[in-house]
């Protein structure tokens, strides 16, 4: 006993060392997720210290952005605790063969690792939803394994197999065969040996040449073709130990002792097969967007460490609200509670990644070609600009290295042979839209080679300084100044000229106060509107453009909400089309919200203009910078404040949103009560209950 205590101990111990080693490995190839590492880490520590102790699936939940690697995490886990042969990876996101792949590998669990600790992933686990965006039911046979699999662990799969009809057809002939007088010995046919062979299709199985002749060879004709032993193992494999043993229980029976031990055979491959994951870990990997709300912006212009920012906020209870959007709440519950929230990449870890890379083929290079190759911060940068789009992750910047760096590396080592150079290193640098790579022997430089580069966004993003810039740089400006007078909250950055698909600019925002009061709205609505107030102030109303749809239709659905779902209108009710699905919503038949918010547009639209004319200098000096240069950031945009804003305390900017007026409001009100009181008893003297309020 106390040896195998001593073992056990002992293989605990060796365990836990390899979950250390795995994680410090994970921390060098991982970048920026270091937290979630360390959570992967401990959440999987009892399943793979105790196995044997677990009666139900353990599951852990991994949501992100895609690109953040979610995916690549597990696999490599999965190698560093070996259990890459145990590791079963569903890809939900298959709709067409979804069914069929799930099947399939729910067979291979059953044929190998049945009841054994094994590691499964369900990736793209948001495709597999059971709700639509309406909140309706949908139709997931195939995702029911899925649901079972997460609650047990165990759960019956078909056997069907085309072996079966396979089987079923040869029993049929068989049968025949014996009814029409042919005799089996020992698992061999002792009687009408050629008209079995006939029979069954054999002739060429048991043909053999003599003197020229084809004659039958009818010494050992098997009852039972040997074509379906691997048929009969596969539907009934749990009976076998190995092959062989089909062939000798075969090989012990007559003709009619056979066809009962076949149609056992056909019983058993008709049955379910009982799948046994519970004592699995099995990782749920997805994406949610309804989580993740900047996950469709893609523009490569928002600074990194915004996004990273506003995913540092997502918490467990957001995710399962999100979960609420697409699945129902059972099945919510079977997902469990450790739910690992990936951040978005920083700038400093998307830098941290390209370093890596760009190091990756150096080291190739050094150990094929002999040949120290080094990258010039200028192409770092280079990478990262073209490269970076925040919200989807690393490939976007693999793809760049491939296109900037490796693209090159024919040319560059060609060049050598080409010119006969001795070079011990190559130093790649970026300037304008040119690689150039400098050949050194030692410290000496004896060639250069210049590459044009194709750029996509850094052409994007040039000024272009034309009429497209600066009616930019004047709607721009004027949701800034907007945002500043009336909001008071500078913006972070202003855009003039941005790389984004169908985006002139944008002005980026970050209100400290986390709700919306009834006496901001005007005000917010007079931000959306800012852009086209400020064309019609600076250009007439005669040449306003159409590059305010996007703001016009975001201030119309800002304010239907406003007056629609949070009860900002005349009556605080909820509002919806007519519909039987929204029996408990009020319907707004006669238009009256259409023409509340009409109003509250028309008098936003009014302030946005009388706000900007009052701030006309201001206006002008922002937009006339920004026509030159293609983006202006917050301490900029507070200097042109400090220079030319109108009649405005700068003591009304608001850096910290948490103290604004509520509690301090409260708390004077409840201190005015107490005065008036001659002596009121505290709140903690009270003892609440559903059932009594006594003071004790």
């Amino acid at each position: 006993m106390a040896k195998q205590i001593h073992k056990r101990h002992k293989e605990i111990m060796q365990k836990q060392e390899i979950l250390n080693k795995a994680k410090v490995i994970l921390k060098q190839e991982f970048i920026g997720i270091n937290l979630v590492i360390d959570e992967v880490v401990d959440a999987i520590s009892s399943w793979y210290l105790f196995p044997d102790l677990q009666e139900k699936p353990v599951v852990i939940n991994l949501w992100g952005l895609t690109g953040v690697g979610k995916s690549s995490l597990v696999n490599r886990l999965a190698q560093l605790i070996d259990f890459d042969k145990k590791y079963f990876h569903f890809d939900l996101g298959e709709n067409d063969t979804r069914d069929w792949a799930i099947k399939r590998q729910l067979e291979e669990i059953y044929e190998n690792v049945n009841g054994y600790p094994i590691l499964l992933a369900l990736d793209e686990f948001q495709h597999a939803r059971t709700l639509d965006e309406t909140g309706k039911e949908m139709d997931k046979t195939a995702s029911r394994i899925i649901w079972q699999l997460l609650d047990s662990g165990k759960f019956q799969i078909s056997r069907y197999s085309y072996h079966l009809e396979e089987l079923y057809d040869l029993i049929q002939k068989l049968r025949y065969l014996l009814k029409n007088g042919v005799r089996v010995s020992k698992g061999k046919v002792i009687s009408k040996k050629e008209y079995f062979i006939e029979q069954m299709d054999l002739k060429k199985e048991y043909e053999k040449y003599e003197n020229s002749e084809t004659t039958l060879d009818t010494n050992n004709v098997l009852f039972v073709p040997t074509s379906f032993y691997e048929g009969i193992f596969s539907l009934a494999r749990e009976q076998f130990s190995t092959r062989f043993e089909v062939r000798e229980k075969l090989e012990a029976l007559n003709g009619y002792e056979t066809i009962k031990y076949l149609l056992d055979i056909f019983s058993i491959g008709n049955s379910p097969k009982p799948v046994d994951c519970s004592k699995g870990l099995i990782f749920v990997l997805g994406n949610l967007d309804e989580a993740y709300t900047m996950s469709n912006d893609f523009n490569p212009d928002i600074d990194a460490d915004e996004f990273h920012e506003q995913s540092m906020k997502i918490n467990v209870p957001i995710i399962k609200k999100a979960l609420k959007r697409r699945f129902r709440n059972e099945q919510i519950a079977r997902l469990g509670n450790i739910h690992i929230i990936y951040p978005a990449f920083s700038k400093k870890s998307f830098q941290i990644i390209i370093e890596l890379e760009l190091s990756k083929i150096t080291e190739k290079v050094s150990r094929h070609l002999k040949i120290k190759l080094e990258f010039d911060q200028t192409v770092l940068d280079l990478i990262y600009r073209e490269g970076v789009y925040p919200t989807q992750g690393t490939r976007p910047i693999f793809t760049t290295i491939h296109q900037i760096v490796n693209t090159k590396m024919g040319r560059v080592i060609t060049e050598m042979i080409l010119k006969n150079l001795t070079a011990s290193r190559i130093v790649f640098r970026a300037i304008d839209n040119r690689i150039i790579a400098d050949y050194y022997e030692k410290e000496v430089k004896i060639h250069s080679l210049s590459i044009q580069q194709q750029l996509n966004l850094e052409n994007l993003r040039k000024n272009k300084q034309d009429d497209i810039q600066a009616i930019t740089a004047v709607h721009e400006a004027g949701h800034a100044i907007i945002s500043a007078i009336l909001l008071h909250t500078v913006p972070e950055v202003i855009f003039s000229n941005s790389a984004e698909v169908g985006t002139g600019g944008f002005v980026y925002t970050k209100f400290k106060w986390k709700y919306i009061s009834r006496k901001e709205i005007t005000n917010r609505l007079a931000l959306f509107l800012g852009g086209l107030a400020a064309e019609k102030i600076i250009f007439g109303e005669e040449n306003i453009t159409t590059g305010a749809e996007d703001d016009i239709e975001k201030a119309t659905g800002f304010i239907t909400e406003m007056l629609k779902q949070c009860g900002m209108g005349k009556l605080p009710a909820a509002y919806h089309a007519k519909d039987p699905q929204t029996r408990n919503y009020l319907h707004d038949e006669g238009s009256q919200l259409c023409k509340e918010a009409e109003i509250w547009i028309s008098k936003a639209m009014t302030l946005a203009v009388k706000t900007l004319k009052e701030q006309e200098v201001l206006l002008l000096k922002m937009a006339d910078y920004l026509s030159d240069n293609r983006q202006m950031n917050k301490h900029q945009a507070t200097q042109l404040l400090e220079n030319y804003a109108h009649n405005f305390d700068f003591d009304s900017l608001i850096e910290n949103g948490d103290l604004l007026f509520y509690r301090h409001h409260l708390k004077e009100k409840v201190a005015a009560i107490e005065e008036k009181t001659e002596r009121t008893p505290s709140m903690n003297s009270y003892e609440f209950s559903l059932n009594k309020k006594s003071p004790k």
